[in-house]
């Protein structure tokens, strides 16, 4: 014998989720000519070392890269960089024959399928150096951040100089490994 409560139930819930699946939006929910709009574009396709160095070249003015290039802003030698583990690895100069003021603007990173999958753009002058970005080709459809707060954890921020390299505190931002002696010297 049927149950006809749980047949009527299941009979119910089936008309629903067809209701629901069929149904299509009307003029009035699509947004109005005047709405903004979310960009639909594919990302740029990047696909030589020339055309990286020349999109980076677009998107990082010199300026820019000297309002970035502070010395709160050097990158702290504990944070790691991009390891490029995949695919072929590509790396170009930027403002190249330009008088910079820094020793080198480089970038590399890695291409797969023959387009840019991730980059590191990087900035030295002296002894100090700085990471601008780690990317991708998506990167590249929103500004670079020129002027990030330099507390951050991978910037070696306001310390004073005695505090810049590693030691064994923890207050420091820094680690050193540890010097282990044997247990059982003999």
């Amino acid at each position: 014998m049927i149950c006809y409560p749980i047949l009527r139930n299941l009979l119910f819930g089936t008309v629903m989720l067809i209701a629901v699946w069929s149904c299509q939006p009307t003029a009035s929910d699509m947004p109005a000519g005047n709405a903004t709009q979310e960009k639909t574009e594919a990302p740029q396709q990047l696909t030589s070392p020339a055309e990286v160095t020349a999109a980076l070249e677009a998107r990082w003015s010199l300026d820019d890269i000297k309002t970035y290039c502070i010395p709160e802003r050097r990158v702290n030698p504990m944070c790691q960089n991009l390891v490029t583990d995949v695919g072929v690895t590509w790396k170009g100069t930027l403002y190249e024959n330009v008088p910079t003021g820094f020793k080198s603007i480089r970038w590399y990173g890695t291409a797969v399928d023959g387009g840019l999958y991730e980059y590191s753009l990087n900035v030295s002058r002296d002894d100090s150096s700085w990471n601008l970005e780690i990317g991708n080709v998506e990167s590249f459809a929103r500004r670079p951040n020129v002027a990030p707060d330099p507390s951050g954890q991978c910037f070696i921020g306001s310390a004073p100089p005695e505090k810049q390299e590693a030691d064994d505190t923890v207050e420091s931002g820094f680690v050193k490994p540890l010097n282990r002696e044997p247990l059982n010297p003999e």
